[in-house]
Parts: structure tokens; C-alpha cells; sequence
């Protein structure tokens, strides 16, 4: 008897589950679909101009560093040395950026009582990480045109690192969202501003191996110089990947998602003023 009634009580509730997972699929589904108009238009245009401006961005990047360097500081290749660096940042920045935005492009979509902010931002997440795949592979497309072999040693570890960005800037995105709500959209500035600062530092023209070792003791607590040290060594066996803080990208984005999602649930109200 007392089986018969856990077994209806389980029953019962992977249904309740079951419909609650369906609901948040329709409305994630609508979500991603009203995110896409309101930043890209009705035309497939809009969408193409979101994935050129990254593209645009690394292209710009690596092309001014080739037509300084025609010597990459380590390895045969400058377009892989200086594209190894410019990936993990534009793969950090852009979901960092593009996620802060995400409510004021959206916040009439608040007014529906089904739709919380976390839908939204959920929503913003998965469009970034399928625009930085998209990305990530048309770069590399397009590098293979030019008769640069632009596939890694370590195509796992290659992997990991790209992931890891995307991680890092989905989580620092989130934490964006709630600090330009209590804030304003000046926080936003900050961001940037911090980022390119990283970016400097980071190690995307000149390994840190070649800068001096005083400097090399804060550069080590950039979590983009780790990225970019990350990712070049699944393409040159001479890194020491075990040298490479791998937890402190982790950390950071971890931290970062975990006090956007609780400033999420605490601080709704600020999402709809």
C-alpha cells in the first residue's frame, strides 16, 4: 500500500516536472525568437551584421598585427600567435557586453506575467554562445584561405580554452545585468574600459615570457592573459600548460554567474523600473 502511494507520488511529481520543463521551452523559445527582432530586425540582414562585428573585430586585430610583425615571437605562424591571443578576448567581450543590454532591449516583454528576467537572460546566454561558435568557425574558415594551418596541436584543450572564454563572458554578461540595473547603463563603460585594460596586458603581441618578472607577478591574476596562455598551449607543445591557472578563469566566471543569478532573484524589481 505505502509502495502504491510513493509510486503515485513520484508519478505525480516527474508530471508537474515534466509540464514546468515544457512551459520554460515555450517561453524560452518565444523569448529567444522577440530577442532576435528586437536586436536584429525581421531581415536576416540584422543577424549577419551581429556575426561581422566580431568577425570584423578579430580581422581588423590580426591584419594591423601582421602588417607590423613578420615574425611571430614564438612559433612559424604571426597570424596563429596573434590569433590565439584575440580570440579568447573577443569571445569574453562580446557576451560580457551584449548580455548587459539584454533587459532595457527587452523590457517589454516584462510586462507579460509569465516572463521573469531570468528568462531573458537565459535567452541571451544560448544566442551568444551559438554566435560565438559561429564565429569562432568562419574565422577559421576563413584563415584556412589562406593557406595558414590554423588547427591546434590539442584539439580537447583548444576546445576547453574556447569554452572557457565563452564561460568567462557569459558569467562576468550576468553579473553585468545586475550592476547596470542598480547602477545605469555607465557601468557598462567601466566594463569595457576594465576589459581593454586586460586586453593590454594579456599577452596577445608579446608572450609574458618575454616581459620582466615583475610585471609577470600581476599579469598572472588576469584571467585573460590565462585564456590567451590557455588556448596557445594546445597550439604550441613549448607552453607549459601546467604553469597556466586554468581555476582562476573558472573562479572568476563562476563568481561572476553566481552573484548576477542571486542579484537575479533578489533585485527583480529594479529590472522592470
Amino acid at each position: 500500500m505505502l509502495s502504491l502511494a510513493l509510486e503515485s507520488l513520484g508519478r505525480g511529481y516527474y508530471t508537474r516536472l515534466g509540464g514546468q520543463l515544457a512551459e520554460f521551452r515555450r517561453i524560452l523559445g518565444a523569448v529567444l525568437i522577440q530577442d532576435m527582432r528586437s536586436r536584429f530586425g525581421h531581415s536576416h540582414l540584422g543577424y549577419l551584421i551581429a556575426i561581422a562585428w566580431p568577425l570584423s573585430h578579430i580581422g581588423v586585430i590580426t591584419l594591423a598585427y601582421l602588417l607590423k610583425v613578420a615574425v611571430a615571437p614564438v612559433g612559424d605562424s604571426p597570424t596563429m600567435f596573434v590569433g590565439t591571443g584575440v580570440v579568447p578576448y573577443i569571445l569574453c567581450l562580446y557576451p560580457g557586453r551584449v548580455l548587459a543590454t539584454v533587459i532595457p532591449q527587452n523590457r517589454q516583454l516584462l510586462n507579460i506575467p509569465l516572463i521573469q528576467p531570468f528568462h531573458l537572460i537565459f535567452g541571451r546566454c544560448i544566442l551568444e554562445t551559438l554566435n560565438a561558435v559561429i564565429v569562432l568557425a568562419l574565422f577559421m574558415s576563413v584563415v584556412s584561405l589562406f593557406d595558414v594551418d590554423i588547427w591546434p596541436a590539442d584539439t580537447t584543450e583548444a576546445s576547453k580554452a574556447i569554452g572557457a572564454a565563452v564561460f568567462l563572458g557569459i558569467g562576468l554578461g550576468v553579473f553585468n545585468v545586475v550592476m547596470c540595473a542598480l547602477v545605469g547603463q555607465f557601468f557598462l563603460i567601466f566594463f569595457i574600459l576594465v576589459m581593454v585594460a586586460l586586453y593590454i596586458f594579456a599577452g596577445v603581441y608579446l608572450p609574458p615570457a618575454a616581459m620582466p618578472e615583475n610585471l609577470r607577478e600581476y599579469m598572472a591574476y588576469n584571467p585573460l592573459l590565462q585564456l590567451v596562455e590557455w588556448l596557445r598551449s594546445a597550439y604550441y607543445t613549448s607552453y607549459d600548460s601546467e604553469l597556466i591557472n586554468k581555476s582562476l578563469i573558472l573562479w572568476v566566471g563562476g563568481i561572476s554567474l553566481t552573484l548576477g543569478l542571486i542579484g537575479e532573484r533578489f533585485l527583480r524589481g529594479k529590472f522592470f523600473s
